[in-house]
């Protein structure tokens, strides 16, 4: 399947149904990371986390194609600030190459410690902070005998990881629209592309209720409508109301 891109359909809306899993409790990252995986293969377990968060954005783009919207809460005066999460900007900032490394000074030897795969990250999941951070620099050092690193240490780390991956840590800044303070709000594109898949594939699942009910077509033939057709047939059918036991055999599309 084609990965997507700013000009890619993405996943067909069959695609979507039969894959998305609707109603899960597990997180956003998971659910979203799933659906990468079953659409993209195992390659994406070797992504960065900003090569991920860009994978994720695309995927929203092409999907769902509306601008993402957000709100953050003023830590000075409280007030709700409303903004749009700059997609486009995001997904072209550079990736970093395969063979991206950090090297850190500990003592007297310069260490190296290879960016995290999402692979790493999901090893990790459910960790604290401090637990987890010490446990992925043991996971990427490349030296034989990787050193055990302290708070500093592992602070310098995950900086130097971050300036390797732009698109890894995702802050938007803004000023509050009430009492006008600098605000940088931190994205997590995950809990975003969640809500909107979950919005999209309730709407496709109305959607195949609808005309199923009206005309007796199967999920499959309703489903492989374009877009325009089905919301024209949601559109007659809620102008012209038929009886719950009225079904027209039409020939499916």
């Amino acid at each position: 399947m084609t990965e997507p891109s700013a000009r890619s359909p993405g996943p067909s809306a069959g695609d979507l149904v039969r894959l998305w899993p609707l109603g899960c409790s597990r997180r956003a990252g998971a659910r979203v990371g799933g659906l990468l995986l079953r659409l993209y293969g195992e390659k994406t377990r070797r992504d960065a986390l900003g090569v991920r968060n860009q994978r994720m954005l695309a995927l929203h783009r092409a999907v769902v194609g509306r601008p993402i919207e957000a709100v953050v809460g003023c830590p000075g005066c409280n007030a709700d600030n409303e903004f749009v999460v700059p997609v486009d900007e995001i997904c072209a900032l550079p990736g970093p190459s395969a063979e991206a490394a950090v090297r850190l000074k500990v003592g007297d030897s310069a260490v190296r410690f290879r960016l995290p795969m999402m692979a790493d990250l999901e090893a990790l999941a459910g960790s604290s902070y401090a637990t987890g951070i010490r446990r992925l620099a043991a996971r990427t050092c490349l030296e034989s005998d990787p050193p055990s690193l302290d708070a500093a240490g592992l602070t310098r780390l995950a900086q130097e990881w971050e300036a390797l991956d732009p698109a890894g840590s995702i802050r938007v800044d803004l000023s509050c629209a009430e009492c006008t303070r600098a605000i940088a709000a931190n994205v997590d594109p995950a809990e975003f592309v969640a809500r909107d898949l979950d919005r999209t594939v309730e709407g496709l699942l109305r959607d195949v209720d609808v005309i199923a009910r009206a005309y007796g077509w199967s999920e499959d033939a309703i489903l492989g409508l374009a877009a325009e057709r089905r919301r024209w047939y949601v559109g007659l059918i809620d102008l012209s109301p038929r009886s719950p036991g009225r079904h027209l055999k039409a020939v499916a599309p």
